[in-house]
């Protein structure tokens, strides 16, 4: 009978078997007949049996069942009965062995035991281990009979099976019945779902896998035993994380050799393939799996098998790179091909693997890639797409694998153009719904649009419209967010018309929103940004809609939610910096992020160069801005950038772009990054990347920036060979910006008097040079004639060298091509005045140039200007003075006295009493006033940042885009203002100072001792500094220019007193002074007669007293032409007590004069005039002499009292 039931519980369940002749047995047949009778007979036995007896009725009832017919109906009521019969005798073992045996081979069916289930007849096998799992024969037909109820509740039968086994995993008997039950428990089934992970779970919780790895290694040569522990760890390792997830187990290499053991079982083979595919680690020989390949391929053998083997090949590639070379050079790869190529009709799922092996393998591998494209890969996978089009989880691998094969791979891209594979996917995507395939898809798009032909392909079969509708439904999938972005981000590179379809169609609030959608998914956010910047990148309109989405603070989210990621800081840094419509508040805020991602990623080139481009950007917004870029100390991440990678360019460019839009106009910022070496930074770049256009032209901007108004960086600049550094740009890289810009730097350095003359020796030539070439270019031509207006003024030197290298022709001929660009007009005009002044050569040269006829075109153009017209007015009575029939200044008219003038900046009365440029008059007399330094432009202000052309082909593997000035996008440094602006610090000459300085100074030591004081204003008002407006000549503009508060007087920076003029003696001076202080009240009650004593004695003063060089203070329109003695209704400044001289005295010279002006004129001209270039001149045609005095104070002193003082 043992054999009986051994054999019952081996086999399936109603599987008949030979009835065992016993005494007993033959008893009961001669008692009934039937089957059916003999179960009868037995049931009224059972109910008074003791334990002997029942053993012996359920063996008679095994016997009886197992090997005659018994109806379903009478199956039902055996087990019903006997079941209680069981559960109320479970202390009786052999009742419980027996009937277990039996109820196993009445489950033939699920109708069958579900019906067993309600009778409760697995409650008996779950006790009868728990009771007996030491008895061999009843823990193995409990475990059999459990085997069935793995669709309904066994309490912890999982947890008794696991018991049973370590307990008997010496018995094959029991290992057999226990694992295949074991195995029936945790296997998927779609109708069981969670109770397929629970009983795995419950098996790992009750020591399973080390039991099991006992088992295997036990049992390693039964066949049956190995089948099902290979699908226990295949069931395990599928769902949950345990100690077979660990590819160390030995487990794995006993499955391996199982292999090898038994290479023609089928099920042994799918299951250990599968177990290694979910541990692929785990997989010690690739060279296994391809002998699988190999021999089934070859043989007649199930699908299944190739179908797993190829999914472990992929498992292994996809998450064990290193091992794709190893598949690779074992052959796989044609072994999968062929395989897919065999069953390309019938089976889809060899088909979905064999796509998901590809894609994996070509992956980031050129040479698999090539491998997979020359044996014909991407055709298999495109005919596996036609062959399957409903298949959507194929066409999802498949779209994986058009990826792969395409990345970088022009023989597979020109393929899938010519096989219309951009067609198969698109397909794919509109009629497929998973969510899954529409982000393969949208993958495959993103890699192909790297093509340009590919990407028109995907344009024109609407595949726009597509990638939306995928972001629209599937915007929760963070997986499709990243993909979608990704493709719609490679549409929009380097295409403007892709980008304005783009958005027409509305494709950044889609974006947008999935962005805001998963705030915490890293590639999503990166994807999201990349897009967004690649959208905004040159499109304003763009730029503008991704601000009022609220994308832009999407974008600072992400950089504030992955501050560890570089990615994501570098590709927000570059959206930022696209965006120039952005609110305050919102940009402050970025200002935070962007400086913190400087911080944070040092070593990462990408961050520092986009967040230097973000910085240009939002530096421009606002002024306050710059104020808060300083907090955050912005200016030392822009230099640490430089200092850490000094050799790679796009950071350099980048950098050198920030640090100029950073000290620009920003003193604290000026100073700070001068304080950090900024100058050798940008040199350093400039001498680095002597090729780099885009290097060179922002380095230049660069020191432009840090030279102005900062005497500091201008020596700096000059003395580490910035001039020939500038230089050298400008012969290299002709264009017109680089041209502009190097005019710009040198121009400013002019303004340093210790340097100019030096500089001029090197930097003249080559701007010339550059106007030469350059002639029909209005904006270069401005920019030179700046440049040398700059040199021009207060240095004979340099005035001397411009006019022997020729820059008189051309200037004029700027001037007669361009007279229709205002500034350059201006510029040309201030340039000319100060060559000629005080010399009838160049004067004469000038002339010879028909320069009559431009200025009277001038005048025309510009008659309701009243700058440029007052500017050309000038020049025209100058030119008449020193080439015409007007004295030169040294000559004496009959009558008058010496005949002087300083170089003019403009009429001094307004258009409506100012004739032509030939005869501004006022009363007998023509104005001439003192000089000015060159104006200040307007639209030399930094220009809102734009991106150039596209440099991102530069960096195609990351996707990013280089960036830098360019022509008519980038910044220019304007020259220093030379009105009222605190930050104006300028020198004179060092022959000047040599001579006591100019204006009438009375020591050389003026200029420093102002220099230090414009420092100090410096310091102390950085807030206060404005760009300073253009010189204004009109007397209402006048009287708005003047600040409330008057600094001291500077010295003035005019040429050296020519010979003849008056001279004046520090101790006739003094006693003016005195004598001036005294008369101060007598002026208030006498000033008719004092106007009359004063024009006398300056109509008949004719003699001067030469003074030594040594006392020289210098001439410079002190005093000179006698016409302009009227004073000019300027306030005068002492400099200790701020006393204000001469305001009712002039009022009553108008008076006398019978020239009474309105009260505005009044008041405008008790306004002091602008500085210029250091000193303040006194308004109109009033000559004031500014002396120092002992304690280093200034010293006004009243010309008629000098005069008089004089007489």
């Amino acid at each position: 009978m043992e054999d009986l039931l051994l054999s019952v519980i081996g086999s399936p369940p109603g599987t008949r078997q030979a009835p065992v002749s016993s005494a007993s047995y033959q008893l009961l047949r001669l008692q009934a007949s039937t089957a059916e009778e003999l179960i009868q007979i037995l049931l009224k036995r059972l109910r008074t049996s003791s334990e002997g007896g029942a053993t012996d009725i359920c063996m008679l009832l095994l016997n009886v069942c197992t090997s005659g017919d018994v109806s379903p109906d009478t199956a039902e009521s055996l087990v019903e009965q006997l079941v209680k019969f069981v559960l109320a005798h479970l202390d009786w073992s052999s009742t419980v062995l027996w009937s277990s045996a039996l109820f196993h081979f009445f489950c033939t069916d699920e109708v069958t035991v579900s019906i067993f289930a309600e009778y409760d007849v697995q409650k008996a096998a779950v006790e009868g281990l728990r009771r007996y799992r030491d008895q061999t024969l009843t823990a193995a037909s409990c475990a059999a009979l459990l085997s069935h109820f793995n669709f309904y509740p066994i309490e912890d039968g999982i947890t008794q099976l696991a018991k049973c086994l370590e307990a008997l995993k010496a018995n094959t008997i029991v290992c057999s019945t226990a694992t295949r039950s074991l195995a029936e428990f945790t296997s998927y089934f779609t109708d069981g779902t969670d109770r397929f992970r629970a009983a795995c779970e419950e098996f790992v919780a009750a020591d399973g896998p080390k039991t099991l790895e006992g088992v295997i290694r036990n049992h390693h040569t039964h066949e049956d035993i190995q089948v099902c522990c290979a699908r226990i760890v295949a069931n395990i390792t599928s769902c949950i994380d345990s100690p077979l997830s660990d590819g160390s187990s030995t487990v794995y290499s006993y499955l391996q050799e199982a292999l090898v053991r038994f290479p023609s079982n089928e099920m042994l083979l799918s299951h250990v393939l599968r177990a290694l595919g979910n541990v692929p680690d785990a997989v010690g020989d690739v060279a296994i799996i391809a002998e699988v390949l190999k021999r089934k391929t070859k043989s007649t053998v199930t699908e299944r098998v190739i179908q797993q083997a190829i999914r472990c090949l992929s498992s292994v590639a996809m998450h064990v790179k290193d091992r794709k070379q190893q598949i690779h050079q074992t052959g796989c790869v044609p072994l999968v091909l062929e395989a897919m190529k065999a069953f390309s009709k019938g089976n889809v799922s060899i088909q979905e693997e064999g796509c998901n092996l590809l894609s994996y393998l070509s992956f980031d591998s050129e040479v698999i890639t090539h491998t997979i494209t020359q044996q014909g890969g991407i055709q298999l996978v495109l005919q596996a797409m036609a062959t399957f089009p409903k298949a959507q989880n194929l066409l999802t691998a498949a779209c994986a694998a058009l990826s792969g094969l395409t990345f970088n791979n022009s023989v597979g891209q020109k393929i899938v153009l010519e096989s219309d594979g951009v067609a198969a996917i698109i397909k794919a995507m509109k009629e497929g719904d998973k969510a899954r395939l529409q982000e393969n898809g949208c993958l495959a798009i993103g890699t192909m649009c790297w093509n340009t032909d590919l990407k028109a392909e995907v344009v024109r079969l609407d595949g726009i419209t597509v990638i939306m509708k995928a972001l629209e439904e599937h915007y929760t999938s963070s997986g499709l967010v990243k993909n979608a972005c990704r493709a719609l981000a490679q549409i929009a590179f380097n295409c403007e018309r892709y980008r304005d379809d783009m958005s027409t169609l509305g494709v950044i609030p889609l974006i947008i929103r999935a962005m805001a959608h998963h705030p915490h998914h890293d590639r999503a956010q990166m994807h999201g940004c990349v897009a967004l910047s690649y959208l905004s990148w040159t499109n304003d309109n763009n730029a503008s809609l991704i601000a009022e989405h609220d994308g832009y603070s999407v974008i600072v989210d992400a950089m504030r939610n992955h501050p560890h990621n570089h990615e994501v800081q570098e590709h927000a840094c570059r959206a930022l910096a696209n965006i120039s419509t952005v609110t305050l508040p919102n940009s402050m805020v970025a200002l935070e992020q962007i400086v913190a991602a400087m911080r944070r990623h040092e070593r990462v080139p990408e961050v520092q160069e986009e967040a230097c481009r973000a910085i240009v950007t939002l530096s421009l917004v606002a002024a306050v801005n710059k104020d808060k870029l300083g907090d955050l100390n912005a200016g030392e991440r822009v230099v640490a950038a430089m200092q850490n990678f000094p050799k790679v360019h796009l950071v350099q460019q980048e950098a050198c772009n920030a640090l100029a839009h950073l000290a620009y106009e920003h003193a604290s910022l000026n100073r700070a990054i001068t304080g950090l070496n900024g100058v050798a930074l940008l040199l350093t770049a400039m001498k680095l990347h002597p090729q780099s256009a885009k290097v060179q032209l922002n380095a230049c901007g660069g020191l432009s920036a840090l030279a102005f108004d900062n005497p500091t960086a201008q020596r700096q600049i000059f003395e580490q060979g910035g001039v020939e550094h500038v230089i050298k740009a400008m012969k290299n890289f002709e264009r017109l910006r680089m041209l502009e810009l190097g005019c710009s730097v040198l121009g400013t350095l002019a303004w340093n008097a210790d340097i100019k003359e030096k500089v001029a020796i090197l930097a003249v030539p080559e701007i010339l040079r550059a106007m030469k070439a350059y002639e029909d270019n209005a904006l270069l031509q401005k920019s030179t004639c700046r440049a040398v207006s700059q040199f021009a003024f207060n240095s004979e030197s340099n005035r001397k060298l411009l006019t022997e290298v020729g820059a008189i022709p051309l200037i004029v001929r700027a001037m007669r091509v361009h007279y229709q660009t205002e500034k350059l007009v201006v510029h040309a005009l201030k340039a000319l005045t100060y060559l000629c002044w005080e010399n009838a050569v160049v004067a004469q040269a000038i002339t010879d140039e028909h320069i009559d006829d431009v200025l009277a075109t001038i005048q025309r153009e510009y008659q309701n200007d009243e700058r440029v017209f007052n500017e050309a007015a000038h020049l025209h009575r100058i030119l008449n003075r020193k080439a015409g029939s007007s004295p030169s200044p040294s000559s004496k008219s009959p009558g008058k006295g010496n005949m002087q003038a300083s170089p003019p900046a403009a009429s001094p009365l307004p258009m409506n009493q100012a004739g032509s440029p030939t005869s501004v008059r006022k009363g007998a007399g023509e104005f001439l006033v003192p000089p000015s330094p060159p104006q200040q432009d307007k639209d030399e202000l930094f220009r809102l940042y734009r991106a150039p052309i596209d440099t991102q082909s530069q960096r195609l593997s990351r996707g990013g885009g280089g960036n830098g000035l360019s022509s008519g996008t980038s910044p220019t440094t304007a020259n220093p203002p030379h009105s009222s602006s605190h930050f104006s610090v300028t020198h004179a000459s060092a022959s000047q100072q040599q001579r006591g300085g100019a204006g009438g100074s009375g020591k050389h030591n003026n200029n420093s001792n102002n220099h230090a004081g414009n420092n100090r204003q410096y310091q102390e008002q950085p807030q206060q500094r404005k760009r300073s407006p253009p010189a204004v000549n009109h007397p209402a503009q006048q009287q708005q220019q003047q600040p409330q508060q008057q600094r001291p007087a500077a010295p003035a920076p005019s040429a050296a007193a020519p010979t003849g003029s008056k001279a004046f003696f520090v101790d006739e001076l003094e006693n003016a002074i005195v004598r001036q202080q005294q008369q101060q009240q007598q002026q208030q009650h006498s000033h008719h007669k004092q106007n009359d004593q004063h024009h006398h004695q300056a109509h008949t003063s004719s003699s001067s007293v030469p003074l030594p060089k040594s006392k020289r203070g210098g001439g410079g329109g002190a005093v000179g032409n006698n016409n302009n003695n009227h004073h000019g209704g300027q306030q005068q400044q002492h400099n200790k007590g701020g006393q204000q001289y001469g305001a009712q005295q002039q009022q009553q010279q108008y008076q006398n004069q019978g020239n009474r002006q309105s009260q505005n004129q009044q008041q405008q001209q008790q306004q002091p005039a602008a500085r210029r270039d250091g000193q303040q001149y006194r308004g109109g045609n009033n000559n004031t002499t500014n002396l120092q005095s002992v304690g280093g104070g200034r010293i006004h002193i009243d010309p008629a009292i000098a005069s008089a003082s004089l007489a």
